[in-house]
């Protein structure tokens, strides 16, 4: 089963219907009030993905289900460039993305860095820019090519670091999204971004 989509903004409206539908698909699939809560917050962690970038941002959110397996999707376009980047990159007084810490705002700024125009220079760069979150991803070799980038791929190249990777292995410990999902990926091609979470319940 697949739901109605949802037009979800940063600037928070549409969050309480995608929310609601969230909920409603929990009881289509019969799953207990536990694992329907835990469907609600995997929920609010995608759609807080959207929460700190400028303008009103709008994605597409809808669920689908197969038996008891469920994905949650949120789909959207980023209009990216530098002085955007460099507003998030402002967020905190030190100059640092504090909306970088955790998983979640760490996906956010690797789409931040992925959804910049084509940059020769930032190309070479894609891979120091990335940091960690370079572990999981796979890269197109040309512009326009799609970046594709795995939870699962990720967690395992960040426990295979014997040294280095100690900050990134305590965040996904600790992160709802790293705890709670089997499976996270996000797919980029130029500014479209769409991102999916996966959960068997």
């Amino acid at each position: 089963m697949k739901t109605e989509i949802i037009s979800v903004y940063s600037t928070g409206d549409g969050r309480e219907m995608a929310l609601d539908i969230t909920e409603r698909t929990g009881a289509y699939c019969r799953i207990d009030k536990q694992s329907v809560l835990r469907l609600r917050l995997l929920s609010e962690e995608l759609i807080e993905l959207l929460r700190p970038f400028a303008g009103d941002i709008r994605g597409d959110f809808w669920l689908e289900s197969t038996d008891n397996k469920i994905e949650i999707h949120l789909k959207t376009e980023i209009p990216m460039d530098r002085k955007t980047k460099d507003e998030l990159l402002s967020v905190s007084s030190s100059g640092k993305n504090s909306a970088s810490k955790g998983l979640i705002g760490k996906i956010r700024d690797m789409i931040s860095t992925l959804t910049l125009p084509e940059d020769p220079e930032m190309k070479i760069l894609t891979d120091q820019a990335l940091g960690m979150m370079s572990f999981g991803c796979q890269m197109g070799t040309h512009y326009g090519d799609a970046y594709t980038w795995s939870m699962n791929a990720y967690a395992a190249s960040i426990n295979k670091e014997s040294s280095g990777a100690e900050e990134e292995k305590d965040e996904l410990e600790k992160s709802i999204v790293g705890n709670l999902a089997d499976e996270v990926k996000v797919s980029i091609t130029g500014s479209k971004v769409e991102v999916v979470i996966y959960k068997a319940f």
